[in-house]
């Protein structure tokens, strides 16, 4: 019904189209000095609303006129954005395209080297602060060096004490990247529904920018006065006499539509999410001495768009609700009457964990919903009980993958672009172009910025598989079964670092159980 109603609106503001006025004409007022408009009288009401502001210390601060912005730029300046987007649009095609390989090259990394990334990536951490702690003590900057030797020494303890659960992530991430492995269309499937996505997604955002022409001309609110050919505002800068009013309907559809972009997103996303965890499901519970998983993929696809499709749309709309939530509560953080209200800070505060608690928990009911076809809410029930039931409360522990991963695409992202500056320079030296330098930093930094987006795209998919296979270990180790040792060892050992020592764990039946990292667990 949203996404109708969002194409119906659309389709009548496409239709319903007013033809723009003449620039000309809204600057010099010729547009609106109707009588029907009450120039003269719109014109005082604007002037004494500012001075009401001015007497209550709101006074708009003096804004540079277009054309006085026009004026100062300088027509020899020495960037040409022209000449830089002829030369920049071919090296940033390669990156995306590039970036894809080292993403899948990444993942294998972590598949065969799990250990060496991980701590690589634990030591250039460090290392960076330690760098930044020199650079800053070397200039002279005396407190900024103590902060950046503090954080150094502070991170190095850290990790110290964390070495164990550094060395089970860098299993846990291993073993879980062997799932992506036998079920390589999930990537092809997730970058299918990301492209999807855009379908929706480009034409209502045309739609919204059509509603938007949908209006007729007014006067200007920002005029107090009249010159010779444009008007005065009450800084006395020069601005256009009329302006562009939208109709009534037009903030109602624009809300709607965005309301449908979010859910529709939200809906792709929570797809992806249940894709993964159906597939890593029959994946992890196949009979042992299986070697051909295709076709899972395509089973929990159809599941998602089929007899799942709405659960999905529900579990997406929590999400969306939340998102709206989220971005209420920040502009009643920043609106100017809220500023330094300690009540204002401390209930944003406490609804962005409620938020992240919603956010957490319909992670998990979307994966148990794929691996039991549950109802939405029924899965959060039964997934919340099962975590906690089987203690694993230590899924603090699994904070570290999301931290590794990041850091990793980072790193590779930054080398990447750093490759991609050096590259272009040569380029734009050859071609003879005068900025050079300055042009390859430009194209180093975007092409950065395009690996990064792409590689987190990777990091989300390794990280909902890490969830996936953690929420499977839980159910193995709920009905006292082992169907993959290698994930019990890792697990158990994980969950082992945050129990006390001799617990004994409870299972549903009443059963003692005493874990054993290579039998799993025996009842007594």
């Amino acid at each position: 019904m949203v996404i109708l109603a969002t194409a119906a609106g659309g389709f009548l503001a496409y239709s319903n189209k007013s033809e723009t006025p003449d620039a000309a004409m809204m600057s010099s007022g010729a547009s609106c000095s109707a009588p029907s408009f009450h120039f003269n009288d719109v014109l005082a009401a604007n002037e004494a609303r500012y001075r009401a502001k001015s007497v209550k210390g709101d006074e708009p601060q003096l804004g540079q006129s277009p054309a006085d912005a026009a004026d100062n730029v300088d027509p020899d300046a020495p960037f040409n954005a022209q000449e830089f987007q002829d030369g920049a649009i071919p090296w940033l095609c390669v990156s995306l395209a590039a970036s894809f390989f080292l993403g899948l090259g990444m993942l294998t990394l972590f598949r065969q080297c799990a250990h060496t990334m991980v701590w690589t990536v634990v030591y250039l951490k460090v290392g960076v602060m330690a760098a930044l702690s020199i650079a800053f003590l070397a200039m002279g900057n005396l407190i900024p060096g103590i902060i950046f030797t503090l954080l150094t020494l502070l991170s190095a303890f850290c990790f110290y004490l964390w070495t164990d659960e550094l060395n089970l992530v860098a299993s846990l991430l291993s073993v879980s990247t062997q799932g992506l492995k036998d079920n390589p269309h999930i990537i092809t499937t997730t970058v299918g529904l990301s492209f999807g996505s855009l379908v929706y997604i480009f034409p209502v955002v045309y739609a919204m920018l059509f509603a938007f022409e949908n209006g007729g001309v007014a006067v200007s609110s920002e005029a107090v006065s009249k010159a010779a050919d444009s008007c005065l505002n009450f800084a006395g800068t020069p601005t256009d006499c009329c302006a562009w009013q939208v109709d009534a309907w037009v903030p109602f559809y624009t809300t709607l539509a965005t309301i449908s972009l979010i859910w529709v997103t939200s809906t792709c996303l929570e797809t992806r999410l249940y894709v993964i965890g159906g597939t890593m499901c029959q994946w992890y519970f196949a009979p042992a001495g299986t070697t051909q998983f295709s076709g899972l993929v395509g089973d929990s696809l159809k599941n998602a768009l089929g007899p799942s499709f709405g659960t999905i749309c529900f579990g997406s709309f929590v999400l969306t609700m939340v998102e709206l939530a989220k971005q209420a509560a920040e502009r009643m953080r920043r609106d100017e009457d809220n500023r330094g209200n300690i009540l204002v800070c401390l209930v944003v505060t406490c609804l962005e964990c409620v938020y992240a608690i919603i956010e957490y928990i319909s992670k998990f009911a979307t994966l148990q919903a794929a691996m039991t076809g549950a109802a939405f809410c029924d899965a959060a029930a039964s997934v919340s009980d099962l975590l906690s039931r089987n203690f694993l409360a230590a899924y603090g522990t699994y904070a570290f993958p999301g931290m590794i991963l990041q850091g990793t695409a980072f790193i590779l992202a930054g080398g990447f672009g750093v490759t991609t500056w050096l590259l272009s320079y040569a380029t734009f030296v050859v071609s003879a172009t005068s900025n050079a330098g300055l042009y390859a930093i430009l194209v180093g930094v975007l092409s950065g910025l395009v690996a990064f987006v792409v590689l987190m795209f990777f990091v989300m998919i390794m990280l909902n598989v890490v969830d996936a296979v953690f929420l499977c270990y839980a159910m193995d180790k709920d009905s006292n079964m082992v169907h993959h040792a290698e994930f019990h060892q890792v697990f158990e050992e994980v969950n082992q670092k945050a129990a006390p020592a001799g617990a004994v764990v409870q299972n549903p039946s009443g059963n003692r159980m005493y874990g054993n990292r290579n039998n799993g667990y025996a009842a007594v």
